[in-house]
């Protein structure tokens, strides 16, 4: 697993043994979905302001 570089916030989401690792954007949100006690997917909403 390679971690992100820099000073980025990032997510590890961990499942049936398994670990993904991921950069988390500048703004927006980011879900975590599920399905009978298992991670489904990561959803990212990336949105920006005026």
């Amino acid at each position: 697993m390679d971690l992100p570089e820099g000073d980025s916030p990032f997510c590890v989401v961990y499942c049936n043994g398994k670990a993904k690792i991921t950069t988390l954007p500048e703004h927006g949100e980011t879900k975590v979905i599920t399905h009978q006690g298992k991670v489904k997917r990561v959803k990212f909403d990336e949105r920006e302001d005026f």
